[in-house]
């Protein structure tokens, strides 16, 4: 497997934080989803530098004015959060799924919570959604609705549901998180030791491996995002064993990242699209 960088942001410059976005090249809708998210993160009340992380030789669309690496081969989602972990070079990085959307001022709030807190990593509260209507609404943040919490997993259409993860009540800090690149390193979660794909748990095995360098994490109890939830669609819901390999196993140290950064996984030079 290779990669290739295809395109570079005209107006990343100075950005203090990369948001980054894996892209399946089999998600349904893909196009339209990706313009919105893309629309979604142009919004940010502070300007953001953008890697979009695309597999099995999938072409980004011409209008997508963000760092689009191609790679050759299949990727797993972790892979290319890893790979996206791996190619960041600004201060703060952050994930943001394709199906998910952020408050146009959440990057913000986010970076100054770590700032004020000297936190590593920051989680926030996000409102579940059940179809695509909040793919193209702006909002703020926090967003001013009685929200309600309910353990249940996966989650059954409610108005109003809240995930937990900035209150704390679901133990998780989010479907996206902002961290300080430099104290977390380049490193997330992509295999188990017997070199089986995490399929499910990565960002739990994560935030663990982030506890584990003593690092602080917060959770900011607002709702700072709109979580897209469909137990038929999405990798967190599909059939994995990622518990039974993680009890047997356990996590290698060795991610994506280092595959690329090590270069087993090199750049290939290719035509500027």
């Amino acid at each position: 497997m290779h990669y290739t960088r295809v395109r570079t942001q005209s107006d990343f410059e100075g950005a203090l934080v990369t948001v980054y976005c894996a892209v399946w090249h089999r998600q349904q809708n893909k196009l339209d989803l990706l313009k919105s998210h893309y629309v979604n993160l142009r919004r940010q009340s502070i300007g953001v530098r953008m890697i979009y992380i695309f597999d099995n030789g999938d072409t980004p669309p011409d209008w997508l004015d963000a760092d689009c690496y191609v790679f050759s081969g299949p990727l797993s989602i972790y892979e290319a959060w890893a790979a996206a972990v791996a190619l960041n070079k600004s201060f703060y990085v952050m994930n943001l799924n394709l199906d998910d959307r952020l408050a146009t001022n959440a990057v913000e709030m986010m970076v100054g919570a770590s700032c004020a807190s000297s936190a590593a990593l920051v989680g926030g509260e996000w409102l579940i959604c059940f179809d695509d209507s909040h793919l193209d609404q702006p909002f703020k943040a926090p967003l001013l609705i009685a929200s309600e919490f309910v353990s249940e997993w996966p989650p059954k259409p409610h108005s109003r549901l809240r995930l937990g993860s900035g209150s704390g009540e679901r133990g998780t800090f989010g479907p996206a998180t902002l961290w300080h690149a430099a104290a977390v390193g380049k490193y997330y979660p992509s295999y188990f030791n017997d070199g089986s794909i995490i399929k499910s748990i990565g960002d739990t095995l994560f935030w663990g491996a982030v506890h584990q360098k003593g690092l602080k994490m917060v959770r900011l109890p607002m709702l700072i995002g709109k979580y897209y939830s469909s137990p038929t669609q999405q990798a967190e819901f599909r059939s994995h064993e990622d518990q039974e390999l993680l009890t047997r196993h356990g996590i290698s140290k060795i991610s994506f990242a280092d595959r690329i950064l090590g270069g087993e996984v090199p750049e290939v030079p290719g035509p500027t699209i």
